[in-house]
């Protein structure tokens, strides 16, 4: 599926280069599987090839993650939150869900500071924040900071990578391990901290 649609882009003139950039950043924020950030760097290869500029590059990335976002704090907040769990739950599994609530609640805006950077999780933790009752005001300078650090990352791949879908691939690939190393040891260290205070606590 992503070599198709990128055949597709690459038959696509300058001129649309940024709504196709908006537009990818605003599926895959609300349909993960969809491979957003894979394409996302090999269009701001491409992007670099034609001289585009560098921030008109991350800009329609922001723009189009925050609009997302948008969507999904409200779906968050929304009355119909049981019927949109059930949703976001066959999509993404109850183990996800559930998990983005406890991460969240647990460390609250810290975690929405780097929620873009947290695997298979990040856009569930922004209906978890707005569900869990986090501050609209919260959310949006939190997830912002996240969504701006996220998209600078992949134009500066995408210019270091080039017009090259599979290197485009392996560089997630490979960016996605890390990611989910450092997660995990971040818990790790989390609960062994937690473990110590109580036992100090005792």
């Amino acid at each position: 599926m992503t070599e198709t649609i990128w055949l597709f882009f690459l038959n696509i003139g300058s001129s649309w280069h940024a709504i196709l950039l908006g537009l990818i950043s605003f599926i895959e924020t609300l349909f993960p599987p969809f491979p957003g950030d894979v394409l996302y760097i090999a269009l701001s290869g491409l992007g670099v090839s034609r001289h585009i500029p560098h921030v008109l590059l991350w800009l329609p990335g922001f723009i189009g993650c925050f609009a997302s976002t948008f969507l999904l704090d409200s779906m968050g907040r929304s009355r119909k939150l049981e019927k949109m769990e059930l949703l976001i739950i066959r999509s993404s599994g109850k183990n996800s869900f559930l998990r983005a609530k406890k991460v969240l609640a647990e460390r609250g805006p810290w975690i929405l500071v780097f929620s873009r950077f947290i695997p298979g999780i990040r856009s569930l933790l922004v209906i978890a924040a707005a569900s869990s009752g986090v501050k609209k005001s919260t959310v949006f300078l939190c997830t912002s900071l996240s969504i701006a650090l996220w998209y600078a990352l992949l134009v500066f791949a995408g210019t270091v990578i080039g017009i090259e879908l599979e290197g485009a691939s392996s560089f997630m690939a490979e960016l996605t391990a890390i990611l989910l190393m450092i997660s995990v040891a971040v818990v790790i260290v989390a609960v062994v901290v937690s473990i110590i205070r109580m036992k100090r606590s005792e």
